[in-house]
């Protein structure tokens, strides 16, 4: 355990690591190594992982003293979320940290970030601290949610710092939107109750974007491509659909924003992205999803995307 950590946990509380697995390797084994010298207690959730690829996890949870949590199937980035908080308070934690399997954290992570809790101008209206993200693989900084008046509109999941209050208030994360989205809806509920999401500038989080590609087609201004597979296309914008019909009157420039940025993905995927015509019409399956209410995990077998 880090020792700055160490002399500051009986001020700060007792603090919880949840991280979220889904066919880790190695690497997201070293990550998980240099979270827990950071916390006092570590709960990996795995969401349906194979035998292969839990072993090494299995014996560095025994060796280490981290606990692993099998769902044994992949309930969804929420559910699993839910499920490290709640074992979070069964342990008494009063800080809880939600991390992506691919984040990495960096020295005096933890510490720097309850000392951005300790010292915020919010008070207990604080309710989500996110770090600074950096690119995992360039070291460049990544793109941060939009800030309205100094505060975030958003936050994102990995690297988030809470007190368990806030989940006891506020309640678990939305389990029927399966993936993606989870944030957002979370950061929404939150701020229509009057909480705060802010970022704590000056920790920072090493943290791997998925697989973007740069292009500049026909001479157009230089874009990125974000390369989700279809099924990832159809939770974002059911999602998104099913989050506005909620919150849309409470925030409508936030989903403006969302919104403008689905038709542009919309342009680049029919533009530049691989297997586009599949893509698009898991798109507007979620659209249609959506607007009908039919939530949680989609049955790809029996999908039946418009065409």
């Amino acid at each position: 355990m880090d020792s700055e950590f160490a002399q500051n946990v009986n001020a700060y509380g007792a603090m919880a690591a949840v991280v979220v697995t889904y066919h880790p390797d190695a690497i997201v084994l070293e990550n998980l190594c240099g979270l827990f010298s950071q916390t006092r207690h570590l709960i990996v959730v795995d969401n349906g992982s194979s035998v292969a690829e839990l072993a090494p996890f299995r014996l560095a949870a025994q060796s280490q003293g981290f606990e692993l949590i099998e769902n044994g199937e992949n309930l969804g980035i929420a559910a699993a979320l839910n499920l490290g908080i709640q074992r979070a308070r069964r342990l008494d934690a009063e800080w809880v940290l939600l991390f992506d399997q691919d984040s990495r954290i960096t020295d005096g992570f933890v510490n720097t970030m309850m000392r951005f809790f300790a010292s915020n101008p919010w008070g207990e209206r604080l309710a989500i601290a996110n770090p600074r993200y950096v690119d995992l693989r360039f070291g460049t900084p990544l793109p941060q949610h939009r800030e309205v008046h100094g505060v975030l509109e958003s936050a994102t999941t990995s690297g988030s710092l809470s007190p368990m209050r806030v989940f006891d208030e506020a309640g678990g994360f939305a389990e029927e939107l399966f993936i993606d989205g989870v944030d957002y809806e979370y950061s929404l509920r939150l701020r229509a109750k009057g909480y705060v999401i802010a970022t704590c500038a000056e920790a920072t989080l090493l943290h791997s974007p998925g697989d973007p590609t740069s292009h500049d087609f026909l001479r157009l201004k230089p874009f990125q491509a974000s390369n989700y597979a279809p099924i990832r296309r159809y939770y974002q914008e059911r999602n998104k659909i099913w989050i506005c019909k909620r919150y849309g009157r409470h925030f409508p420039s936030f989903f403006l924003n969302q919104f403008t940025i689905s038709m542009k993905d919309l342009v680049k995927i029919f533009l530049v992205e691989k297997n586009s015509w599949r893509k698009c019409r898991y798109f507007m399956r979620g659209i249609a999803d959506g607007l009908c209410g039919h939530m949680g995990r989609l049955d790809e077998s029996s999908a039946r995307p418009p065409a």
